[in-house]
């Protein structure tokens, strides 16, 4: 299965041209302070919102019950820091945008559409088997 590599590799490749890119606009001094202030935000907010929220979400998908507007929410917080800690132009934007009240609300209905086609499915697994 090639199709993972090559996504892993464009995505890489993407990053690495953004970063390049932000860093003739704003000088690779503020290109490095900006990406560890990112680093910083996804640390604090991953302390919030921990790996706790997957495994209410997997409890959920096992019982065979919607999750609560809370478990969604620390889910995708938790997805949202987790994208803060990358390195890189398109996964800060993503991850802010996922932080943001205002703009969370995407993340939390991709992620509902996503546990209700599991649920449908049957499945008990939300992203991995432990």
């Amino acid at each position: 299965m090639i199709v993972p590599y090559i996504i892993l590799t464009v995505a890489t490749a993407v990053e690495i041209l953004s970063l390049t890119w932000l860093g003739t606009q704003i000088s690779v001094l503020n290109t490095i302070s900006l990406t560890m202030f990112t680093l910083l935000l996804g640390v604090i907010n991953g302390r919030s919102y921990g790996e706790e929220w997957y495994g209410k979400m997997q409890w959920h998908l096992k019982s065979g019950t919607l999750p609560s507007d809370e478990v969604v929410n620390g889910a995708v917080m938790n997805v949202g820091s987790k994208l803060l800690l990358m390195p890189g132009l398109v996964t800060d934007v993503m991850g802010f945008l996922i932080v943001l009240p205002q703009t969370r609300f995407i993340a939390k209905n991709i992620a509902l559409n996503l546990f209700k086609k599991k649920l449908s499915r049957r499945e008990q697994w939300f992203f991995f088997q432990n």
